[in-house]
């Protein structure tokens, strides 16, 4: 089967990526689910019902729980971290190397690859051309998207032109999308806010209050930088949507996981 489009992971994120594709492309998107009662009610009721419940999806989303003989020109990875490697190479084993070149491959997952100690494009390159991997980050909560709330996100690749075509994909008056050349920074800063996120909900579950919070998000941005730096990131990203972005974001709002999980911690 055949589609330009293939969305990997039926989560929040990977659904409401899926829904904006599909209105922007007004074509069918296929998105993968690794529970079948998810890709279930997806294409009975248009509602993930388990991830994203009460957003009425686009019908051009199409649910599948197989990926046997199914060809995409881009694919949009939104899977755990942890699981990119293993979803993507029993894709990738299942296809011909002249087909894998043409695929353009786009990074929505945040994290690093902690059996192997990588970043998520060092895990795929061996499968594909660094050129064809983009990296999608930023400060986006899924909820807000799929509800068409503003959004700014940045696309991150060596190449300019998928980047732009990343871009020209997913960009509407309501999502905008900014280009950076910076795949590591971005990767960096994507994984490590998640720690600050939590860091920060630690310090208001305490009751140490907004001046203690402030100076342990900024001290971390500090860090979150000399990691990068000692990666190869650019000193710019700091001040980017993928950084400092994302940052306010997962380390301010009730909505970031992190923030209520540290929040938790600090509450006992």
């Amino acid at each position: 089967m055949r589609n330009d489009i293939l969305v990997l992971g039926a989560g929040a994120w990977g659904t409401a990526i899926a829904n904006l594709l599909a209105e922007n492309c007004n074509k069918k998107i296929l998105l993968w689910a690794f529970e079948k009662k998810v890709s279930d009610t997806i294409n009975d009721k248009q509602i993930n019902t388990l991830f994203l419940p009460k957003i009425k999806l686009s019908k051009n989303v199409l649910a599948i729980n197989n990926l046997k003989g199914i060809r995409s020109a881009y694919i949009f990875i939104v899977v755990p971290s942890q699981f990119v490697y293993s979803i993507v190479k029993n894709y990738a084993d299942s296809i011909s190397k002249d087909s894998r070149e043409k695929i353009s491959i786009i990074i929505c997952s945040k994290g690093f690859d902690l059996k192997r100690r990588l970043l998520l494009s060092d895990v795929l390159k061996p499968m594909f051309s660094l050129k064809k991997i983009a990296i999608l980050s930023g400060p986006s909560f899924a909820n807000l998207v799929a509800k068409g709330k503003p959004t700014a996100v940045t696309v991150a690749s060596k190449n300019l032109k998928l980047s732009e075509k990343v871009r020209g994909l997913l960009i509407n008056k309501k999502f905008r999308v900014y280009i950076n050349n910076d795949i590591i920074g971005v990767q960096i800063y994507g994984a490590i806010k998640n720690i600050l996120a939590i860091a920060a909900g630690i310090t208001e579950g305490l009751g140490y209050g907004e001046n203690a919070r402030a100076a342990i998000i900024c001290r971390g941005i500090n860090e979150i930088e000399k990691v990068s730096l000692a990666f190869g990131g650019k000193k710019q990203t700091t001040l980017s949507l993928s950084g400092i972005g994302d940052i306010f974001l997962t380390c301010s709002s009730v909505s970031s996981r992190n923030y209520a999980f540290g929040f938790l911690i600090g509450k006992g």
